[in-house]
């Protein structure tokens, strides 16, 4: 039932717009807005006839007030019958419209084959039914009400139909407020009593308005409204004329207003011709902009996707790893999984830096992602170069020793037992000490042309992997990225191997 008044009402929006705004509903916009109305008084006779059919609890005489008119008692909400909570959610939704879009249903439509005429008298009935309903059975507070929209033992509520709706443009325009409930109190309950205060709400502006439709006469509501009647041709042509007086009345005031502005002054000219460069300069850099995103989502698209399978074997840390995080790298080497491949250009790093010399070359201690390492401050600079010669000292003690899990690898990608000898040219190399590191990594990475075809048609590339370099570096996590080499600093790293 609330996807048929949803579209009822999607309907008038869509006669509206292709019937302009004018103030003369067409003849298609009359049609939709008296079927909707014809259907919403079927569900308001139902929901009328289910109130009245729902037995009412009698008021105890402590709480009945002096002249309390209902003397056999108050319908309950938690007493409403099934049929009845399923129709709620519709007739509230359509009111919530009717309260947006006034000028779309008053003055009323003409009626088709008097279905709609009723609607009114219908809205009557359910007013006098809901009279005796106890909306109060769950209390709701409102969110601007003594800041109680900040009170922990309050919770939203949120109605499944709003919820459902959020965002449907027929119904932008309805009065939305939020309101809250108890933690304890049946959501179920405090739903229904917000519907019921809702429609309430609704049926005292229908009385408010300028010409009403429902007022309170002889102790009960009735209709007001008239029923209008469905214009003649010769009615039809008699408003077309009018309107197109009105509207050259209109012309000649709008001739005679630019005149006058026109012998004020010309300047509105200057400031329509600025107003008008800046939107086309505007939609210009829009168009730019689309254009760009349409690129990328094209080179998305055409790219397939790329997934790496990592098994890590061979670990490549850089210089700044030795420098501050000795510790975690000798968990790694003595828990024997893990191959620890020194490239000999970090062992010539950590030597510079032990005798106190300043890293070149964009790696090492002098990176920029080395965190504080910059600080040319001479407490630093002697703290750095003592972990430098730590770092050296292990290395040297674990070559001697031959660890079976630690390994030293030239730029040209040659193993080394020993590293008494560690003094490497490396002029020739393209690159920095970074692009060097890199180069270790790619080692490890022997992909073929093969391994760039996916299994399937149109699906992923996957390349496996048995390195991983450690990095706390920016820069070279970049690179290392772009070439498809797995990258993690090591704090992470240790938490994905639970080692340590």
């Amino acid at each position: 039932m609330l996807q048929i008044i949803t579209i009822n009402m999607f309907t008038i929006h869509n006669a509206q717009s292709r019937g302009g705004d004018g103030e003369v509903r067409s003849v298609l916009q009359e049609q939709t807005t008296s079927l909707g109305l014809a259907m919403f008084s079927l569900l308001v006779q139902r929901c009328t006839e289910l109130l009245r059919d729902t037995p009412a609890e009698p008021i105890p005489e402590e709480e009945r007030e002096e002249g309390d008119e209902w003397e056999e008692g108050m319908v309950k909400v938690s007493a409403f019958p099934l049929d009845l909570r399923e129709l709620l959610p519709s007739v509230k939704v359509w009111s919530d419209w009717m309260l947006g879009h006034p000028d779309q249903w008053n003055p009323p439509p003409c009626s088709i084959d008097g279905c709609s005429s009723g609607v009114w008298r219908s809205l009557a009935d359910l007013c006098n039914a809901l009279a005796r309903v106890d909306h109060g059975e769950a209390p709701l507070y409102k969110a601007d009400g003594d800041g109680d929209e900040g009170d922990e033992e309050l919770r939203l509520l949120l109605l499944e139909e709003d919820r459902l709706l959020a965002g449907f443009v027929p119904l932008l325009a309805a009065p939305q407020e939020p309101c809250y409930i108890d933690l304890t109190r049946d959501t179920v309950i405090a739903a229904d009593c917000k519907r019921v205060t809702v429609l309430k709400y609704f049926l005292e502006a229908l009385c408010g308005q300028e010409q009403p439709l429902l007022a309170f006469k002889g102790g009960k509501y009735v209709s007001m409204a008239t029923s209008p009647q469905p214009s003649s041709p010769g009615d039809a042509h008699s408003r077309h004329d009018s309107l197109t007086e009105r509207e050259s009345d209109d012309v000649i005031v709008e001739a005679e207003s630019s005149v006058s502005e026109g012998d004020e002054g010309g300047g509105s000219e200057d400031d329509i011709r600025e107003l008008r460069a800046r939107h086309s300069a505007l939609t210009n850099r829009l168009a730019q902009q689309q254009r760009r995103r349409d690129k990328i989502q094209a080179v998305l698209q055409t790219c397939g996707q790329l997934e790496l399978e990592v098994r890590p074997l061979f670990l490549v840390p850089d210089t700044n790893a030795f420098i501050d995080h000795l510790t975690s790298l000798k968990t790694l080497l003595q828990s024997g999984t893990y191959i620890l491949v020194v490239p000999l250009i970090v062992i010539t790093e950590l030597d510079g830096l032990a005798k106190g010399q300043e890293s070149c070359g964009g790696s090492g201690g002098g990176r920029g992602g080395g965190g504080s390492r910059g600080n040319p401050g001479a407490t630093h600079a002697r703290a750095v170069q003592e972990k430098a010669k730590v770092a050296v000292a292990f290395l040297e003690r674990g070559f001697e020793a031959r660890e079976p899990c630690l390994r030293a690898l030239t730029s040209r990608g040659s193993q080394l037992e020993s590293i008494a000898f560690r003094s490497e040219d490396t002029s020739g190399q393209q690159g920095n000490n970074d692009d060097v590191i890199l180069s270790c990594c790619l080692h490890y990475c022997k992909d073929k042309a093969k391994d760039f075809m996916p299994a399937q048609r149109d699906g992923p590339v996957r390349l496996r992997r048995e390195v991983v370099l450690l990095t706390d570096d920016r820069n070279l996590r970049v690179k290392a990225l772009t070439r498809n080499v797995p990258v993690r600093d090591i704090p992470a790293f240790l938490t994905w191997a639970k080692v340590g």
